[in-house]
């Protein structure tokens, strides 16, 4: 456990001293801000992969959910403060393939099926 966070420190480490260097142009061809950077870089491991997770209950492939970056930079900023992972969680688990379950309680909902309907 304690060499877990060590190398999770060391990679974030890493990973802010090389969003440091790199320039606005190189950030832009990204599609983010160094602010944003930085903030993506503090995320927990498991959030994009969340989103990913819901996005394919929308019927949406990573892909499409990462296309247009400043709404998959805010999905993720939403997932991470989200207040119901439990729910979350036991969506992704209870699924059953070709069923859309209730996602109501997902605070990304309007996001993942504005990017279904657009």
């Amino acid at each position: 456990m304690m060499m877990e966070r060590f190398m999770k420190l060391f990679r974030r480490s890493r990973d802010l001293h090389e969003i440091r260097a790199m320039s606005d142009r190189d950030l832009a061809d990204l599609g983010v801000t160094r602010a944003q950077a930085m903030a993506l870089t503090a995320l927990p491991d498991d959030v994009p992969g969340r989103v990913a997770a819901m996005g394919r209950v929308y019927g949406l492939s990573e892909d499409r959910l990462t296309q247009r970056r400043e709404i998959w930079n805010d999905m993720l900023e939403t997932c991470h403060h989200c207040q119901d992972l439990a729910a979350c969680e036991r969506t992704m688990v209870n699924r059953v393939a070709g069923d859309t379950p209730d996602v109501a309680f997902c605070p990304n909902a309007r996001s993942f099926r504005a990017l279904t309907d657009a």
